[in-house]
Formats: C-alpha cells, structure tokens, sequence
C-alpha cells in the first residue's frame, strides 16, 4: 500500500511539474545599454529601419525614463528622428515594435565608445506566402495563436507536448497496481 501511495504521489508532482513548465518564465536576458552621445541642446538624433535596411518612415518613436515618457516624435520621410531638451541618463527608446536601453551623455561628457546616434532596427515580422515560422499553417489557431492548429501548438510548445504524453503514460501505470502484497 505504501508503494501505491508514493506513485501516486510522484505521478501527482510530475504532471504538475509538467503542466505548470510553460506557465514558469525564464530569467530575463540583460538588456545591453547603448552609450549615446546628445549633441547639442540635448538632442537624440536616430533613424528607424528594417532588417533588410530599408527606411521606416512615419514611425513613432518614444523616450521614457523610469517608466514616465519624456518625449514622443515621429520618423522623418528618410526613417531619421530628432528629440530635443534631453538630458544625461538611462532612458529607454522604443520604436517599431522594438525596444532598448540607452545611457545618454551631455554634450563633452560622452566616452569615445559612445555613439553619436541611434539606429533602431524594427522588430515587425514579415510573413510571405504561407511561412509562418514553425507552424503547419497560417490563420486563427485552436489555442489562440496565429496557426497551426493542435498540431502547431506541439511544434512551438515540445515541452507541454512531452509533459501530455509523460502524463497519459504515468497515470495508467499508477492506477494499475495489481502486485499482489509480498508478504502474506
């Protein structure tokens, strides 16, 4: 009876381990701070493009510190932007669906590693044809994803999947204790 209790046990904690692993986040990865040097009056220049490096024009572009924005403006017809009456710290830019630390230097004050602009490189995903990246098709997903359906779903999430299948292999194992008692 002992035995019983601990397998039930182990397969209790197991598929609990199993089935909370996608809700468990992993450490967040640093965020590396770009040294930026203002130029004069304080001001950010920078300019938005694609990966392929095309220009990203209209384009809002934000600067917060502390979680308090400091300044919105938008991308110039070339994807360059300017924002005026900064001063010296960490701020954070965010543009195009990408965002990132920056260390802001007064005029004169910069490191000679500082850069004397920004260059963003959005984020925006581009999806030709039917690719959606690991996923069988494109669309509305059973599990509110963008595609793929179930079987999309296990592709992108292989520790559910194995969590599932562990749990539908140790369940019946747990429940079918007929050893007889080795002791009379």
């Amino acid at each position: 009876m002992k035995t019983k209790a601990i397998r039930w046990m182990v397969v209790a904690i197991w598929t609990t381990g199993f089935m909370l692993s996608p809700f468990v986040q992993a450490e967040g990865i640093p965020l590396r701070t770009l040294d930026i040097s203002l130029q004069t009056g304080g001001v950010l220049s920078g300019k938005v493009v694609t990966a392929a490096g095309n220009v990203q024009p209209g384009l809002p572009v934000v600067v917060r510190a502390g979680g308090e924005e400091l300044a919105t403006t938008k991308t110039d017809p070339s994807g360059n932007f300017q924002v005026a009456g900064l001063k010296g710290g960490v701020v954070e830019v965010a543009a195009a669906g990408t965002q990132g630390n920056c260390r802001l230097w007064a005029p004169g004050t910069a490191p000679p590693a500082a850069q004397p602009g920004l260059l963003v490189v959005s984020q925006d995903q581009v999806v030709r044809g039917q690719n959606c990246g690991s996923r069988v098709g494109c669309g509305t997903g059973v599990f509110g994803g963008q595609g793929g359906g179930v079987l999309g779903f296990m592709l992108d999430h292989p520790l559910v999947t194995a969590g599932v299948i562990g749990t539908a292999i140790a369940i019946p194992l747990a429940l079918d204790d007929n050893d007889s008692p080795a002791t009379p």
